[in-house]
């Protein structure tokens, strides 16, 4: 029967993307002068995985000039050549181009011939020209050899020949049996070189499942000065008896030369390098890949049964607590392993920020040079997980803002020595959750923004712009389509289209921007997001007949004001005095139009709401309760109406409009502006 190959596709695309990443990282990361054995060898082995899979699955571009990519790194791993700037250079040029190839290859645009042609030319002529040798040298790792059994499974389209010859090029190889399908044989070789079983395992693992091969490591070669950290060759067994002997196989040793392996291995366990693995899949914590559209399915599922939850939890409102004791405590247990099953699978779905910031080394490296200037990145908080649609979102809001700070924020070394300053700028990217949002903070220390010179230019925009703005309004005032203060249009920045799309995206998420800027101290970018969108914790309330749902985390409490709280402003409306601070009131029957809801702030309740840097009064009949709720996207199939982010199905089978606080809150904002 036919494997359907695109599944091991998939996974070679997957895994290509880490190790591409993986090099970038690692590259950018090292001390050029003294760079660690063991990243050393971690970019190599990418390179050499990329490489196999490339080749097993006949993606011969990829493969070609990962060859030649791979002999470099292999010299430098050996100490036999110097890693210099310009090889770290051109090796991260490298990772663009097999990028790109990657996307071509996904059916996402086509890539560059010239461009590949180019820059293995380029790699083949350092690879011929005479190597500078690094200074240090690692003889008892030169001295460590593997010898490995391998046994491979035939795998209906995968190039197994092509496979073990990639290995060979890194050590002696002799296939003992070729595999045949229709007898059930797999393939068996012996590999002796300087990798070792986890290398070896993480190069099939790129193009085979890891349950189709098995790996057996027979010994480390000793070497004088090796200090017994390393086993003492023995004689090879005969393949024929380890084919056909005794009944132990070719993979099991007998027990007694098990036992007498193991206890030879014993003094060597302190050292990870020469643990054997004995088989591929055990080589890392158990793991699997599954499509996300599969995820997705399933979270559906989980809201379809948080909305029968729902509807069970309000048909036992009224019923006898004592005479229906066991179904209320059997609903109530329903909805906490309800809960824990959305939180369970939401967990699937979350993603470290890692794999966005991640990026931004190499983008603040090459735009900081292109500047003139001197920058320092410092990543905060890569650990923290959100949901893997924000991750795929965030990458080009995240890059504007990065962009802008080099380009507007940081000055020159020169300004900056002649203000006080560090010449080096310092750019910070932080991660971290606060209640059920997840902020990310693009900060910079440097010149802040100019408040009169973006009032200028607001006001010559034709945007109102009065004075008496605070400061976090006017910062906001970068975010309108089309501004910028710039003085001239720069290549890395554009034409000021960039900081509108930045809001607009982050809105799109369910989030909000916000800023924070002091002169000659920096500015500090803040995005809020929610931790997801597709379950949400909300409070009902009734407007008129009709049933609305309030973000739980946008509101901060409700009361029932008394008469004398309530003051009108000249063109500013109904204002509520809590604390000794006046809110703007906003009647939602009136936002909506809705006739016969409550309009006097003295009959009705008001929730009491947070959006952005502002807080606001929402003007609502009554309160019905607070739960969970399912978010359905309306967007597909109706226009977008504003104030409204969404609709969920309540307990009672209804349908209820999600409110869009934000945007309830800017369009307060803009009336309060135009009278």
């Amino acid at each position: 029967m036919a494997i359907d190959m695109s599944q091991f596709h998939q996974v070679f695309f997957d895994e290509a993307d880490e190790h591409l990443s993986s090099m970038e990282s690692l590259l950018l990361g090292m001390d050029q002068s003294c760079p660690q054995q063991e990243d050393l060898h971690a970019v190599f082995r990418a390179a050499h995985s990329i490489k196999g899979g490339a080749a097993t699955f006949g993606f011969a571009d990829m493969a070609d000039l990962t060859h030649v990519l791979e002999g470099l790194l292999d010299e430098v791993r050996r100490g036999a050549r110097a890693l210099s700037s310009d090889l770290v250079d051109l090796v991260l040029r490298a990772k663009d181009v097999l990028y790109g190839m990657l996307a071509a290859h996904k059916g996402k645009g086509e890539a560059d011939a010239a461009q590949a042609g180019e820059l293995k030319a380029q790699l083949e002529a350092l690879a011929a020209a005479p190597a500078e040798a690094a200074a240090r040298r690692a003889a008892p790792e030169e001295a460590r050899h593997w010898t490995l059994y391998l046994e491979i499974d035939v795998v209906d389209g995968v190039d197994i020949d092509a496979l073990l010859e990639s290995l060979a090029e890194h050590g002696d190889l002799s296939v003992v049996q070729r595999g045949e399908e229709a007898d059930k044989l797999p393939w068996v070789a012996v590999f002796t070189s300087q990798l070792d079983a986890a290398e070896v395992a993480e190069s099939l693992a790129f193009a085979l499942p890891q349950e189709r091969f098995r790996i057996n490591v027979d010994h480390g070669v000793e070497e004088e000065g090796s200090f017994g950290l390393f086993l003492e060759a023995e004689p090879e067994p005969d393949a024929s008896v380890w084919l056909e002997g005794d009944g132990f196989g070719l993979f099991e040793p007998p027990p007694a030369e098990a036992a007498k392996r193991d206890e030879a291995l014993s003094p060597a366990q302190e050292s990870d390098a020469a643990k054997p693995a004995a088989r591929g899949g055990a080589l890392s914590e158990s793991s699997i890949r599954v499509n996300i559209d599969k995820v997705d399915l399933l979270l559906n599922l989980v809201g379809e049964l948080v909305i029968t939850q729902s509807m069970l939890t309000q048909s036992g409102a009224g019923l006898d607590p004592v005479e229906h004791e066991r179904l209320l405590g059997g609903i109530g247990a329903l909805q906490r392993n309800a809960r824990e099953l959305q939180e369970a699978v939401m967990s699937i779905r979350m993603t470290p920020i890692a794999f966005v910031f991640n990026r931004f080394p190499r983008v603040v490296r090459d735009l900081a040079g292109r500047l003139g200037k001197r920058v320092e990145l410092t990543m905060m908080g890569e650990s923290t997980e959100l949901d893997k649609g924000f991750i795929e979102k965030l990458s080009d809001p995240l890059t504007h803002l990065v962009r802008n700070s080099l380009d507007h924020g940081i000055e020159s070394p020169e300004a900056r020595q002649a203000g006080g300053k560090d010449p080096v700028g310092r750019l910070t990217l932080r991660a971290f959750h606060q209640g059920s949002n997840i902020v990310i903070e693009v900060s910079d220390d440097g010149a802040g923004l100019n408040r009169e010179r973006i009032l200028a230019k607001a006001r010559q925009g034709g945007l109102a712009a009065p004075d008496s703005l605070s400061d976090a309004e006017v910062w906001n005032l970068i975010f309108e389509a089309g501004f910028s203060t710039a003085a001239e249009v720069t290549e890395v920045s554009g034409r000021g289209v960039g900081m509108d799309v930045v809001k607009r995206n982050i809105q799109s998420m369910g989030g909000r921007v916000e800023i924070d800027s002091m002169a000659d101290i920096g500015t500090t970018i803040s995005i809020h997001l929610p931790l997801t969108l597709a379950i949400m914790d909300g409070m009902s309330v009734r407007i008129g007949a009709e049933t609305y749902v309030m973000p739980l985390g946008a509101v901060l409490e409700s009361l029932q004001p008394a008469p004398d709280d309530i003051k009108t402003v000249a063109a500013r409306g109904m204002v509520v005095g809590i604390r000794g601070e006046y809110l703007p009131i906003v009647p939602l029957g009136r936002f909506f139009s809705i006739p016969e809801a409550k309009q006097a702030p003295s009959e009705a309740i008001l929730v009491i709401v947070e959006a952005g840097n502002s807080q606001l009064a929402l003007l609502v009949d009554d309160l019905i309760g607070q739960q969970q709720f399912v978010v359905k996207n309306l967007e597909t199939n109706y226009r977008k109406v504003d104030g409204i982010s969404g609709a969920t199905i309540l307990g009672d089978g209804q349908v209820a409009l999600i409110l869009d606080i934000a945007a309830i809150a800017r369009h307060n904002q803009r009336m309060a502006l135009d009278a």
